[in-house]
Order: C-alpha cells, then structure tokens, then sequence
C-alpha cells in the first residue's frame, strides 16, 4: 500500500459510485469476492446482460492500477489483478479523507450532521459515539 490512492468524492451518487465509476465499481466487487483474477475472470465475475468489452476492462483496470487501487503481476502471456485493498481497508482509507475533506469546509457542521444522521439511523449508535468520544479524551488527556 505504498502508493497513494485517487478518487474524487461525488456526494450526489450511492455507495461506491461516490467514489468509484459504475465499471470500477464492479471490477473491485469483482475481485473483492473471487481475489486475484485475470480479465477473463473478472468479467465472468459481471452480472449477466452487462455488456462490456474486454479492451474496455483492459484499459480501466490498468488505470486503477494506476489510481493506486489495483495491483498487477504478469503471469506468463496474461496479466492478473488484485485490490490494493481489502474492502474494510479501503472503506477506511476512503472514510477518513471523506471525513478529513468535509472537516474542511466546516468541521462543527459536519460533526453536527453526522451525529444528526447516525441518530435517525441507528439512534443505539449515539451510546457508541458517546463511549467513543470519551475514550478519546481519556486518552488524549494523558499525553
């Protein structure tokens, strides 16, 4: 994970797509769920109807792997591919530039906001933020 990631942060979409394109999206379900793949395998891994071309997923997964979130290794005639990432590493690479990004414009309405939508999500989440907040503080007390 030498290799620092790129995406660019779109809020409008959903899940993935916020910060991944809708073929990026499927390459990484793709090799999250079956590991290191060549591009064969990675579009047997697509759902049936998708149509896309193998030079399509060529070019896009080489240009993840420059974005930092593919690796490649050549393996006699064929290249094969593997997240940078597992998904857990990867949503909190994401999470924390997201958070670090949106501190920026105003860190006070973003905390608002979030502990706003994690309430009416989950309002037993706020006993854990509280908890954590706490053992923050803790900690940053004895330093």
């Amino acid at each position: 994970m030498n290799k620092q990631l790129k995406f660019h942060f779109n809020p409008f979409k959903e899940g993935l797509n916020q910060v991944l394109g809708a073929l990026e999206t499927e390459i990484m379900e793709a090799l999250w769920n079956r590991g290191e793949s060549c591009i064969k395998d990675i579009l047997d891994a697509f759902p049936s109807g998708r149509d896309t071309s193998y030079s399509t997923v060529i070019t896009v997964t080489n240009r993840m792997v420059k974005k930092g979130l593919l690796k490649k290794r050549k393996v006699g005639k064929a290249f094969f591919y593997k997240p940078a990432y597992t998904r857990e590493e990867f949503f909190e690479v994401v999470s924390k530039k997201m958070v670090e990004g949106v501190s920026e414009f105003s860190f006070q309405s973003a905390m608002v906001h979030f502990v706003d939508y994690m309430s009416r999500m989950n309002p037993d989440k706020i006993e854990y933020f509280s908890k954590l907040i706490e053992s923050k503080r803790k900690s940053t007390s004895r330093k």
